[in-house]
């Protein structure tokens, strides 16, 4: 697993999401940041955030309050996946966790009132129902 200092985490988030609609930043409770490689994404701990896409300041502002509510979740939780995707023009931010299998991740997904999860493995959205 490739670790990440916050800056690099921060502009590898920024310019996946630019490139290729999305990003999914792991941070562990020792605080250390990687790209997680498995299991199903699932948002909703706190309210989804966004900025326009050409706002770079913005993107940074909003990064860095996403990461101040991870390290407060991270009292309570393992880990935390900070994701990032491109929806009307607009980045948006969500505070979530990696779940191992797919029948509880949607089961959360829904308890939380998430529209979708995001498979890491296969890299897809998969809407719950």
């Amino acid at each position: 697993m490739e670790n990440f200092s916050f800056d690099e985490a921060m502009c590898f988030a920024y310019g996946s999401t630019m490139l290729t609609g999305g990003s999914s930043i792991g941070i562990m409770d020792n605080r250390e940041l990687y790209v997680p490689k498995r299991g199903y994404v699932v948002g909703g701990i706190v309210p989804e955030k966004s900025c326009d896409m050409d706002n770079e300041s913005a993107f940074k502002h909003t990064y860095n309050r996403l990461f101040y509510q991870a390290e407060l979740a991270l009292e309570r939780e393992l880990a935390m996946v900070i994701g990032t995707w491109v929806e009307d023009g607009k980045i948006v931010f969500d505070l979530c966790n990696v779940i191992d299998d797919m029948k509880s991740a949607l089961k959360l997904a829904k308890k939380r009132g998430e529209r979708a999860i995001y498979d890491l493995e296969n890299q897809r959205e998969i809407f719950v129902k």
